[in-house]
């Protein structure tokens, strides 16, 4: 049992102790997220490598950066809101592979598209 409390501690003193103020991506660093609140504590839902999806720009009716793409959550298909897009994506229908973390969103939330922390992204061709 004692070995087990071990073992678990190291784990968790050794996962806990990544700094990273950036993420690699292909092209570039990407800053880290820092449109959700840490003390909110959203779980990530979901994990999505190289998927495609093209950059929608704000609106009226959803005035943030967003992914289009087919992407189902629970059983709404919604957008996914980058708010950590790099500036040389932030144009309309510009055609993107991506990766990243979907976040869970509160149900007392009014949400025009899912929080989602980009990790990496390059134009699709």
């Amino acid at each position: 049992m004692k070995l087990i409390c071990r073992v678990f501690i190291l784990v968790f003193v050794f996962s806990s102790c990544n700094k990273d103020d950036e993420l690699q991506s292909t092209d570039e660093l990407l800053p880290r997220m820092d449109c959700i609140d840490i003390e909110e504590e959203r779980a990530i839902i979901a994990e999505y490598i190289r998927k495609e999806g093209f950059i929608l720009v704000p609106e009226e009716g959803c005035p943030v950066f967003r992914i289009d793409g087919d992407f189902k959550t629970e059983e709404n298909y919604l957008d996914l809101w980058i708010c950590n897009l790099p500036e040389e994506f932030q144009e309309n229908n510009i055609e993107v592979i991506f990766s990243g973390y979907l976040y869970e969103t509160f149900e007392n939330e009014d949400v025009c598209a899912q929080i989602f922390e980009l990790t990496e992204i390059k134009l699709r061709q």
